[in-house]
């Protein structure tokens, strides 16, 4: 009796588990669907730039904001050498190259009319503009031994890229673009470390800097192409969801999959922002 009590229990712990997840459930349906999804990515002409290190231009006082623009252009250290088509390029590559690995169908530029030609399941995703800017980034890496706190200043080079998106589903009833955002920064590699020396009461502190170049910025901007398509896949993934529930999916309950486990969990700051948030 007390074994088929167990059982009772266990059954119903799973069916209350399973009910409390249904969005997961749906989710899940959507992962087995997504071979028969397709994606067309359209990338921007140019890339908008600007050098934030201001402060030299403020202590001269310059007002004319031409004059301003040019010393600012001239005393950048990367907005000025990057090549727009190559950085863009490898964006669009790692773009296309992870959304592949997702199993969606991909196109570029080139095949409008046969993705247009799609009758369901197609979305559009317009990087509609990009923007790179430079700045300098002041960190504190700071430790703590027996109550006291140690810090070492540094004032790094970071260069920050933009990106706003169009997200809309072709041949949907609901045609209106929402629009998207999203940015991350990459900045010197700072390698650090506090020594405690106990013989002579001291704390050392060691560090090496890796400074940022042009090639390191062109491969962080093909990370953030693999990256972004990641939150694309999300993005249908939970419009899925929404569809299927029959209402959108709050903030807090949008979901965030990783096919390398295959599981779910929230996505949080991991995603676009719509502009409207």
């Amino acid at each position: 009796m007390k074994i088929f009590k167990h059982i009772i229990i266990i059954v119903f712990t799973i069916s209350l588990f399973a009910s409390c997840n249904p969005q997961k459930q749906l989710a899940r349906e959507f992962i087995k669907s997504a071979p028969a999804y397709s994606v067309m990515l359209m990338q921007p002409e140019f890339l908008y730039k600007a050098n934030l290190n201001t402060y030299y231009v403020d202590s001269l006082a310059i007002t004319d904001e031409k004059k301003r623009d040019s010393i600012l252009w001239i005393q950048s250290e990367f907005i000025r050498r990057i090549d727009d088509s190559l950085l863009i390029a490898n964006y669009a590559l790692g773009f296309e190259n992870e959304l592949k690995n997702y199993k969606i169908n991909v196109f570029d530029q080139t095949e409008s009319d046969k993705f247009f030609s799609l009758d369901s399941n197609a979305w559009m995703v317009n990087i509609a503009q990009m923007q790179i800017e430079e700045e300098k980034y002041e960190y504190r890496d700071e430790t703590e031994y027996y109550n006291y706190v140690y810090y070492h200043d540094h004032i790094l080079n970071a260069v920050n890229v933009n990106s706003w998106f169009e997200i809309s589903m072709i041949n949907s009833n609901d045609q209106s673009q929402n629009v998207y955002y999203a940015t991350n920064t990459i900045t010197d590699d700072l390698e650090s470390s506090y020594d405690f020396d106990i013989f002579d009461d001291k704390v050392k502190y060691y560090y090496e800097i890796d400074s940022l170049n042009l090639g390191k910025i062109y491969e962080y901007s093909y990370l953030l192409g693999r990256i972004y398509a990641t939150y694309t896949f999300d993005f249908i993934m939970n419009n899925y969801v929404s569809q299927k529930q029959g209402y959108p999916l709050k903030k807090e309950e949008l979901l965030r999959y990783v096919p390398y486990t295959g599981t779910f969990f929230p996505a949080g700051e991991n995603r676009f922002i719509s502009l409207d948030e």
